[in-house]
């Protein structure tokens, strides 16, 4: 089974981002007049912020194991799906800019009555994303269109007719 980290660059650029930005907003409501909508404003930017460091620190212990047999997460609330137990794949690119060059995507797998979720960021992504799409073959799950073209972008190519379901 190999083990995948989301990579410590990321990590710390996230917690910059996290912890300047409560910090901002934090001292903008601790030092300002109070006037509402200024609390209102800061408060709820301090909050987005303080939510995403510890979404940060979250991703920051996450490990996903992937091998044949199926993928695990640990560090946090420990999941795992065997890959035979595959009941819905898709993978979604959401871009930050017009061009839609820049952006990543986000690889969902469910079955057997659990859900992961798994960001473009992680180191093995790709592998990750390989063990799936052939999941979803063996399992013959109809996947929409933008799923199959984002499985294609990634140089992953599943065949065009799929059955509509698992297979018997």
């Amino acid at each position: 089974m190999t083990d995948y980290r989301y990579p410590h660059s990321r990590i710390m650029a996230d917690y910059f981002v996290g912890g300047s930005g409560a910090l901002m907003s934090g001292g903008v409501l601790a030092l300002a007049p109070t006037v509402l909508y200024v609390d209102v404003l800061c408060g709820g930017l301090t909050a987005i912020f303080l939510l995403f460091t510890m979404l940060t620190v979250s991703r920051h212990r996450l490990r996903i194991a992937v091998d044949a047999e199926g993928i695990r997460v640990t560090g946090g609330r420990v999941r795992s799906i065997r890959w035979e137990e595959v009941e819905a794949v898709t993978l979604r690119y959401f871009s930050t800019r017009r061009n839609r060059k820049n952006g990543w995507m986000t690889l969902k797998i469910g079955g057997a009555g659990r859900r992961l979720a798994v960001e473009s960021h992680l180191e093995g992504f790709e592998v990750v994303a390989r063990h799936a799409a052939a999941a979803a073959e063996a399992r013959r799950l109809a996947l929409d269109p933008t799923t199959r073209s984002n499985f294609a972008a990634l140089d992953i190519h599943l065949p065009m007719a799929q059955a509509e379901g698992p297979a018997e």
